[in-house]
């Protein structure tokens, strides 16, 4: 009888010790998910434009007269501004020299300078006031140029980080 209780004892104590092991094996935790909803990007233009030209001409509009893009997007929100810029109008319509400006207020005089070494690339920019104004001048050079009207696209995409 009393190797009958010891069994039993050895078993009850083998079995609290294992349920005692899974419990301390379980273990929980939780994390907090988060986001933040923005508005929508929109962008308007006015054009860059050269005026009359002669079939053998150069031509300079600086950024602060030329084309314009007004970038309307969530305030303090970072963005990526990438931009793809033509080399030509037409055959014998050179494009060059192109100047980018950028400032948040509606003023080219106090705006910041964008590198533009090739005609494609971006950089990033964020605005307190919930608008992002650019500038943009180039020269144009015609070498016995056909007598005609052309345009091309200047195209900004803008996207948040």
């Amino acid at each position: 009888m009393i190797l009958r209780l010891r069994r039993r004892s050895v078993l009850m104590w083998l079995l609290l010790a294992l349920s005692g092991r899974l419990v301390g094996a379980q273990a929980s935790a939780a994390t907090t998910m988060t986001g933040t909803i923005v508005g929508v990007i929109t962008v308007s233009g006015s054009d860059l434009a050269f005026g009359t030209l002669l079939a053998t001409q150069s031509k300079r509009v600086a950024a602060a007269a030329g084309g314009r893009f007004t970038i309307a997007l969530s305030t303090n929100t970072p963005v990526t501004i990438s931009y793809s810029l033509p080399a030509s109008l037409a055959p014998a319509v050179a494009l060059g020299a192109w100047e980018l400006l950028s400032n948040t207020i509606n003023d080219p005089s106090t705006a910041q300078v964008v590198p533009a070494p090739s005609l494609t690339g971006s950089f990033t920019a964020s605005s307190s006031t919930g608008t992002i104004y650019l500038w943009i001048g180039a020269t144009v050079g015609t070498t016995n140029a056909a007598v005609g009207s052309y345009s091309r696209p200047i195209t900004v995409t803008i996207t948040y980080n």
